[in-house]
């Protein structure tokens, strides 16, 4: 998005000049309204050099002048700086069995515009999330150089140094794959990144919860078709020593259990899953029909979802789940000592009867009674992975902390 100077500025310059940019940036973005004197004053950057940043990113339409601010004496009052929503767009990507949701978020990272895209072979996903990258963004009004970042999140176990899916339960991909280098390739200059979609699930709930401000520690537990966990620790993502923190799902519960594709016996993610809820209560009260016909498995597990909140029904299944969760979160909860707990994924349909017996398994079975510790249901309403991955690879860019 900055350009790289003239020949004439030094390296070390032109490191300057871009940290400053970006401190100058984050600045704006962050108070949503400031001038150049309260920059210039937070910063210790001089006027004039505040004055030619500002100036060079309005000429960018990275930011604009938005009018005069208050001033608590006489004079001439400050012109305030804001971030042009139209400066630039971030993209993101969530991967899913069978197709990937498609982001795209302006300068503020705010959504502009989501898609689903399906997709039958997962050879050919880098060229598809290339091709769909050039169409949203052209879509949403941005020409190209306009784009300063994607954001891939996947289920799975990530080697984050790589760039490679090591392997995932759920997707039909692992290291052999080389589509993040197909992305790279595509659009060069461009910031990629892939990252666990719990890791980025949980940067959501940091950033947009208001429940949770002030928090700096919490987890994520993520329930779809897998079951993962994200960790934020003192305020950011925490991968782990080779990024394979989060992977709640395998967490035994019961060494005498089912099979996991990981190779354990009992995992959380065979006996608490939705796939996992969805048999057994189709087990004992039969397959979930409509008009007599067969319907699809969202529409089933959402039916168990309202029967459960709304008359009471399939308790016995979907609070046998609640437990298996709540003591795989109990185990966690002792390891890391989390101020607030989310739970989040397709689970959170449940609604809050599923909570309170999550919470009431945990107050039964925890080590310390009075912990001051908050367990929610998300509240989040769109997508948490691709907002996420938004906010995620902007806060890398300009270096902001939340």
């Amino acid at each position: 998005m900055f350009n790289n100077g003239s020949n004439k500025v030094t390296a070390s310059q032109q490191v300057i000049k871009e940290t400053n940019l970006k401190r100058v940036f984050s600045l704006i973005e962050k108070r949503d309204g400031i001038s150049r004197a309260e920059i210039a004053s937070l910063t210790g950057l001089s006027p004039t050099t505040v004055s030619s940043l500002a100036e060079e990113m309005v000429a960018k339409s990275m930011i604009y002048e938005a009018g005069p601010g208050e001033l608590s004496t006489s004079g001439r009052k400050p012109i305030l700086l804001k971030v042009n929503p139209r400066g630039g767009c971030i993209v993101a990507v969530d991967l899913q069995p069978g197709s990937f949701n498609l982001g795209c978020f302006d300068l503020t990272c705010r959504p502009v515009h989501e898609i689903n895209i399906k997709i039958q072979d997962f050879r050919n996903l880098g060229n598809m999330v290339c091709s769909e990258t050039e169409k949203i963004v052209k879509e949403c009004g941005y020409e190209r150089e306009a784009l300063i970042g994607i954001c891939i999140g996947a289920p799975g176990i990530i080697d984050r140094s790589r760039h490679r899916i090591v392997s995932s339960t759920i997707l039909p991909i692992d290291r052999t794959s080389a589509f993040y280098d197909e992305i790279t390739e595509s659009f060069p200059g461009i910031a990629v990144d892939l990252m666990n979609e719990s890791s980025l699930s949980a940067y959501t709930e940091k950033v947009f919860n208001k429940e949770l401000a002030g928090i700096e520690n919490l987890l994520f537990i993520d329930v779809h078709e897998g079951i993962g966990a994200g960790i934020i620790i003192n305020g950011k993502i925490y991968e782990g020593a080779d990024s394979l923190a989060g992977e709640f799902g395998h967490v035994s519960i019961d060494v005498n259990g089912p099979l996991c594709k990981c190779g354990s016996r009992g995992c959380l993610e065979v006996m608490a899953n939705i796939p996992a809820l969805v048999k057994d209560v189709e087990t004992t009260h039969g397959k979930i029909l409509v008009d007599d016909s067969p319907v699809d498995y969202d529409k089933r597990f959402s039916i168990i979802a309202n029967g459960y909140k709304e008359e009471g029904r399939f308790r016995n299944e979907v609070e046998t789940t609640a437990n298996y969760i709540a003591y795989g979160i109990n185990s966690a909860v002792n390891l890391m000592n989390p101020g607030a707990v989310v739970i989040g994924g397709k689970i959170k349909l449940m609604g809050e009867g599923f909570l309170e017996k999550v919470r009431s398994v945990i107050n039964r079975i925890g080590l310390y009674k009075d912990r001051d510790m908050k367990i929610l249901l998300s509240q989040y309403n769109g997508n948490p992975v691709t907002a996420g991955g938004a906010r995620h690879i902007f806060n890398e860019l300009f270096e902001v902390s939340e």
